[in-house]
């Protein structure tokens, strides 16, 4: 089954050549708050459209664990969206350069008093391709005093597109890559450590490629000698 489910991304692939469309602009790194009282704490994302073209751009929420730094959260995008809504309903239309700051994240500390941390992912994506998305990891490390918790988001950088002989991923966490040719077969793997990896693709052959670091989201790169 997956080799099929790769098989029609591709296929959406090969239909358009454009250059991944979103990137982060500005967004937080630090929130103070307390977990020893229940609050709701806020955080921002500013999306930038870096291609030539307008772009819908919906949010979702990817994967959202709360073991103990927070109970429950919520986003707002076109629309606040409560703690079970994963997708956001309607969109943000970004034109060319723009920057939008219309997100915003919230978590609920639990009056637990404890040290832990948690973690969310949101994936902004553009509505006319959702391969053409941008996924943003959230931490947050929850203390029983001001200032011993801390957000951090992040994305993951690959790079250079076309890529040569070799691809700098730049990645927070511990991770796989894993590259797929346009048959939806998986040419390439290799384990990841935070920070700068690089990659060789000088074995193979020119063309349009799908790579995943997280597993579940997959995006393009062009392999060109």
């Amino acid at each position: 089954m997956k080799r099929i489910l790769l098989l029609l991304v591709f296929g959406l692939t090969t239909m358009s050549l454009n250059a991944q469309s979103l990137a982060v602009h500005e967004m937080d790194t630090l929130l103070e708050v307390n977990s020893t009282a229940t609050a709701d704490y806020g955080f921002s994302i500013d999306i930038k459209n870096v291609s030539s073209t307008d772009v819908d751009v919906y949010v979702r929420r990817a994967y959202h664990a709360m073991d103990c730094a927070y109970d429950s959260g919520y986003f707002c995008w076109d629309y606040c969206y409560d703690n079970v809504t994963t997708n956001s309903i309607g969109y943000v239309n970004i034109q060319p350069g723009v920057v939008k700051g219309d997100f915003s994240g919230h978590v609920f500390s639990p009056s637990t008093g404890a040290t832990c941390t948690d973690s969310t992912r949101y994936v902004f994506y553009n509505g006319k391709d959702n391969n053409d998305s941008l996924s943003v990891w959230v931490t947050i490390a929850a203390g029983p005093t001001v200032g011993t918790i801390e957000l951090t988001v992040s994305e993951s950088k690959v790079y250079p597109n076309p890529a040569i002989n070799v691809l700098n991923i730049e990645t927070q966490k511990e991770g796989v890559f894993r590259l797929f040719n346009t048959l939806g077969e998986e040419v390439k793997r290799a384990n990841l450590i935070p920070g700068q990896n690089a990659v060789s693709v000088a074995d193979f052959a020119n063309g349009i490629y799908l790579y995943s670091i997280d597993g579940s989201t997959f995006k393009r790169v062009v392999i060109s000698h």
